[in-house]
């Protein structure tokens, strides 16, 4: 009996590995298809403003043509959109380090120390993003005005704080209950002070969180729309608003909103890639300790 199952022994295993690898071959057929669906948008974005004026919207498209940077040099000549691109820049940047100052120290005091009423206050901060943002915009709006922060830099930073503190505290919060206390009781038999075990041990385990937070904290609001239609006019226009300076009443001028939506998009892409390297080492000194 054995000299006759045998034979029959290598072409099951066989089956078996050609039906894995039809089955991988599939996966990664399925995720070549999403990214291209996914990445198409923002291919026809940046090839509408590398177009002429007179091909972005031609029909059928000219897939294959001549680039010229005649929108970006347009683009660049309007001190509008140039000004509120460097406020921006300014402001979310601004918003983003001081998020980080409150946002993590305040969680690691959640995390670590018993305070009273604790899931009252995590859920007092959590509050802050319970609300649609048109339900608070012109609270926000009478706020600003009698403080004199209406149109101002420092008005649209504290916004931004607003916007994205719960999201740090919550999240740091969860990630400082992931790092074993044993690493700081084992600083402060060697000397440190609950500081400097803080500083030296706690948080380059928390990297892999901080820079997380800080790209989320970055991408939400640089693409804020509302509070900044509504709380500023002049001084601390942002990007976002002057997107919309290219859809008229009577025209689009389409090549000038794409290269402006591309131009709008380098900014978290440089700050993604930036981070990145930082991130993937966090991650890897994090799986370390965690062992």
């Amino acid at each position: 009996m054995a000299t006759v199952d045998d034979p029959q022994q290598p072409d099951s295993r066989m089956s078996k590995t050609t039906r894995e690898r039809l089955v991988s071959l599939g996966r990664h057929a399925a995720l070549l298809g999403w990214s291209l669906v996914v990445l198409f948008p923002l291919y026809w974005i940046v090839s509408m403003s590398l177009k002429p004026p007179s091909a972005a919207i031609s029909l059928p498209p000219d897939w294959v043509f001549l680039p010229t940077v005649y929108n970006y040099i347009q683009l660049l000549q309007q001190s509008s959109f140039v000004n509120a691109f460097f406020n921006s820049v300014f402001m979310v940047s601004a918003s983003v380090i001081v998020v980080l100052l409150i946002g993590v120290p305040a969680a690691y005091v959640l995390s670590r120390y018993d305070i009273p009423r604790q899931r009252d206050v995590l859920v007092w901060i959590l509050s802050s993003r319970m609300l649609p943002p048109v339900a608070v915009i012109i609270p926000f709006f009478v706020i600003f005005r009698a403080l004199n922060l209406y149109d101002t830099r420092i008005g649209m930073i504290f916004m931004y704080i607003t916007i994205n503190i719960s999201l740090v505290v919550w999240v740091m919060k969860a990630f400082f209950d992931g790092i074993p206390e044993t690493l700081e009781e084992a600083a402060r038999v060697d000397g440190a002070t609950r500081f400097q075990a803080f500083r030296k041990v706690i948080l380059p385990a928390a990297k892999p969180g901080i820079f997380s937070v800080a790209i989320i904290s970055f991408i939400f609001a640089w693409i804020e729309l509302l509070f900044s239609l509504v709380l500023t006019n002049n001084n601390a226009v942002t990007v976002t608003m002057q997107v919309y300076q290219f859809i008229g009443v009577r025209q689009i001028e389409w090549g000038m909103l794409a290269a402006a939506t591309t131009a709008t998009i380098i900014p978290v892409v440089l700050f993604v890639i930036a981070v990145n390297k930082y991130l993937a080492a966090g991650l890897s000194f994090g799986v370390v300790i965690k062992e």
